[in-house]
């Protein structure tokens, strides 16, 4: 792999909309998602047909906190050698993760972990109770 300037870097902390711009959002809060992972970041420049590489084992500096789910970074290729975009959707940097942002709630795996927390557990409902003795 290139080791050369034309990579960039995406942690998820960059488009975490629980996080603050001083622990390292860079994109405003209404654009942001919450608990991004790399996984679903990766899963979307997939969508994009954009070059990639994920980074497991690396952590953010400004996390604090170095729980499983916040480790990681993703390595992007937003464009070639002459500065044309790869893909016109995404021209910069910020343009890159507002669209992450925006897409990661409508992956498919973000929407079944929606549908299990919605879903109330409710297995007692509507059965009466037997007075035992």
């Amino acid at each position: 792999m290139e080791t050369d300037r034309s990579w960039n870097i995406i942690y998820p902390a960059y488009i975490n909309a629980n996080h603050t711009l001083k622990k390292g959002r860079r994109i405003p809060k209404l654009s942001a998602v919450e608990n991004p992972t790399y996984q679903e970041i990766g899963d979307v420049f997939n969508s994009l047909g954009l070059e990639y590489v994920i980074e497991p084992t690396k952590h953010y500096s400004r996390e604090l906190d170095r729980e499983r789910w916040q480790l990681g970074r993703v390595k992007v290729k937003i464009t070639d050698e002459n500065g044309k975009p790869f893909n016109e959707q995404v021209k910069t940097k910020i343009d890159l993760m507002k669209y992450t942002a925006s897409m990661i709630p409508k992956l498919k795996s973000r929407s079944s972990k929606q549908s299990e927390q919605q879903q109330p557990s409710s297995s007692n409902k509507g059965k009466k109770k037997k007075n035992r003795k």
